[in-house]
């Protein structure tokens, strides 16, 4: 009995030392954490919209989501200033791809034009489907003013709409190519709103 019951009540031990110690390093680092996330999507922001001053959240995301009659791949979005004037607006989207989620940023320009596409993260395939947040691929995409919806294409696309998919990943590509087209008609969804012109 006795050699059941000590090896029993150390590993019980163990497990409650270990168990607050990952609750203790949880406690310590959130705070750390969700500061690091945060600079991460401010640079994020930035980068995808360079010429920005300023980001203000658009808070009635959900109504305009509703009116849209969209699919909820837009999580979060950005009014874009500088010197007092808006410019465009930035997208927070997630996309499902092959292996998950992929979740990144997309600016666009008050003429309709991506201003940049950044991949904050994803879990494709190393080498094949994490190409998808790589130049060749992303190029493709920046400085474009789509005035038909985006379209994946093998290879050799004639058109600006059309987006060559990464060889051996055309699910991730794809993935990608459907948030940014969420980001392009949700802008143009906030325009229609607002009784501005749509390209």
């Amino acid at each position: 009995m006795r050699d059941i019951v000590i090896p029993t009540i150390v590993l019980f031990l163990i497990c409650v030392i270990v168990t607050m110690s990952l609750a203790l390093t949880n406690y310590a680092t959130k705070d750390a954490i969700a500061e690091q996330n945060k600079i991460q999507a401010e640079s994020a922001k930035r980068e995808v919209f360079s010429e920005a001053e300023t980001f203000e959240e658009i808070e009635d995301l959900d109504s305009i989501l509703g009116a849209a009659g969209e699919e909820k791949l837009i999580k979060e979005a950005f009014h874009c200033s500088k010197n007092g004037k808006e410019i465009g607006r930035v997208y927070s989207v997630e996309s499902n791809g092959y292996g998950g989620v992929i979740s990144m940023v997309v600016g666009i320009d008050n003429d309709g034009k991506i201003t940049g596409v950044k991949i904050i993260s994803l879990s494709e395939t190393p080498g094949l489907g994490s190409k998808v947040q790589e130049e060749p691929f992303l190029s493709q995409l920046v400085g474009i003013t789509p005035k038909e919806a985006l379209t994946v294409v093998k290879s050799g696309g004639s058109k600006q709409e059309e987006i060559d998919a990464v060889s051996g990943a055309t699910i991730s590509s794809k993935a990608v190519v459907k948030g940014i087209q969420a980001a392009i008609d949700m802008d143009k969804k906030i325009r229609e709103l607002r009784g501005e012109a749509v390209f």
